[in-house]
């Protein structure tokens, strides 16, 4: 998923953006290969890897409140540089997708003349996810980044009392007394809130986690149970719905991005590369995955030969295809977004 980088946090936030895409790949290596390939090799368990997706909203709630805490208000430039995340690639995978459907057609789960175009173009909410299906998250990720802008309006010492506000509507609408009734309301009392805002918590008392490090480890162990036990008793059902897959997996995700900060660690190189390439690696890992188990469960007998050579494979092509789509895509969209908006500023 995009995020930018603040310049103190570099190293620990690339590794966990590398294994929240990680963990999503494999949780969608899983789903293909009970579906072409015929072994379960994880079991439900397999499903925990979609966590990945909820780390990543606490990563981004970090960081945009660390990146823009001391700003005074919102400028066009914090606008043009969140859609300029998200948008351009987002696009390209987008009409990489309809070209699988028109080449696969019946072959894939709906028919073109089922999505709904605006939504997602836009990446508006919908009661159907986008063309492409991984942009459902983007959705989420595009008004926590309209929430957060607006709160740079209010003063300072007033922002904290806006954002407990949010949380306790946002708690509310998990109860029967403000649920949801369309998917616009759906989106702005979403439980994937508290991700973000565990985020913003966590970057406030970032010059606290070091010493707090102690804690993060055992709750991240706890997390972790919670999570595993959810997903080994609920499998892909138990992510259905958001409020018990957020109360299922905040915990983990919560605890992770913690413990990580506070611990600070340094791994292989490789890791934070793979953190670099990662929202190109998230939007193109499906493509990657339905076109390879697919090839698989024609040329190869199902059974656990198949299943393996697809996990294998797949996480090869898709790391690669994310590097690749990084290099020579991404870094020259981002830069040429970022020359016209300094270009925009120069002439306010």
């Amino acid at each position: 998923m995009p995020i930018a980088r603040p310049r103190a946090e570099i190293v620990e936030l690339q590794y966990l953006r590398a294994i929240a895409v990680l963990m999503v790949v494999v949780g969608h290596l899983h789903q293909a290969g009970g579906r072409f390939t015929g072994a379960d090799i994880l079991g439900p368990i397999g499903y925990l890897g979609f966590a990945g997706v909820d780390v990543f909203f606490v990563i981004s709630g970090f960081i945009i409140h660390t990146l823009y805490r001391s700003a005074k208000r919102p400028t066009a430039s914090y606008v043009l540089k969140r859609l300029n995340r998200i948008y351009p690639l987002y696009w390209i995978f987008t009409a990489l997708a309809l070209l699988g459907y028109l080449a696969m057609g019946d072959s894939l789960t709906r028919q073109i003349a089922d999505i709904d175009w605006l939504t997602t173009v836009a990446l508006l909410p919908s009661s159907e996810p986008p063309l492409l299906l991984v942009g459902w998250t983007l959705i989420h990720e595009l008004y926590f980044y309209l929430v957060y802008g607006l709160l740079l309006f209010l003063p300072g010492r007033w922002r904290w009392a806006a954002i407990a506000i949010w949380l306790g509507l946002t708690l509310l609408a998990q109860t029967s007394w403000l649920a949801p009734k369309n998917p616009w309301s759906a989106l702005i009392l979403s439980p994937f809130n508290l991700l973000f805002i565990a985020g913003l918590g966590l970057a406030e008392l970032r010059p606290h986690l070091a010493r707090t490090r102690w804690i993060a480890l055992p709750l991240l162990l706890v997390g972790a149970a919670i999570a595993t036990s959810w997903t080994a008793t609920h499998g892909l059902e138990g992510m259905a719905d958001a409020g018990d897959r957020v109360l299922a997996l905040l915990t983990l995700a919560v605890a992770l991005v913690w413990t990580v900060l506070a611990w600070q660690p340094r791994w292989h190189g490789a890791l934070a590369g793979i953190g670099d390439w990662s929202y190109a690696i998230y939007l193109g890992h499906l493509l990657v995955i339905g076109t390879l188990a697919r090839i698989i469960g024609q040329l190869v007998e199902p059974g656990l030969a198949s299943t393996l050579a697809l996990y294998m494979i797949g996480l090869v092509l898709s790391v690669a295809l994310g590097f690749l789509t990084h290099r020579f895509m991404e870094m020259p969209l981002l830069a040429a977004g970022k020359k016209q908006i300094a270009k925009l500023k120069r002439d306010e």
